[in-house]
């Protein structure tokens, strides 16, 4: 067993471009890569970890999701407070919100409120969207009775 993947076989696994990993390499971005020469190599305990880190991402955000859907809506203090063991930063909050408001669809929406109406300073409060709408079911209309 190999103990490192190169681009073509990380973009396999992941089934990605390799133009993808490239473009990650260039913003620092996915998993720890060693450059040998022109040869570029990732080490499969870098990429394994790099996967554990992502679905823990993914639970983090789906624990976000449900507060908001449970309360209603929250402030990041709020959120920071009661979500995620109360242990993430605020930047780690604020960095799960914004993947929630700009994924496709939206899953949370943000506004703006004054806290208090004497001050000038604003907060973000977070709501769940709502799912697609749906339809109120249709009552059967009486009939006439058959001939």
């Amino acid at each position: 067993m190999t103990t490192t993947l190169n681009e073509i076989e990380l973009a396999a696994r992941w089934g990605m471009s390799p133009k993808t990993l490239q473009r990650w390499r260039a913003q620092n971005v996915g998993p720890e890569y060693l450059k040998l020469g022109k040869k570029i190599m990732y080490p499969l305990a870098d990429v394994e970890d790099y996967e554990k880190l992502i679905r823990s991402n993914f639970a983090d955000i789906e624990e976000i999701l449900l507060y908001l859907q449970q309360t209603g809506e929250a402030s990041i203090d709020q959120i920071q407070a009661t979500c995620l063991g109360g242990k993430q930063s605020r930047a780690h909050i604020q960095a799960y919100l914004q993947r929630l408001t700009r994924s496709s669809p939206p899953r949370v929406k943000a506004h703006m409120v004054l806290l208090d109406p004497a001050s000038p300073v604003m907060t973000a409060i977070y709501s769940a969207c709502a799912d697609v709408p749906q339809v109120p079911p249709i009552e059967p209309t009486p009939s006439s009775a058959p001939l």
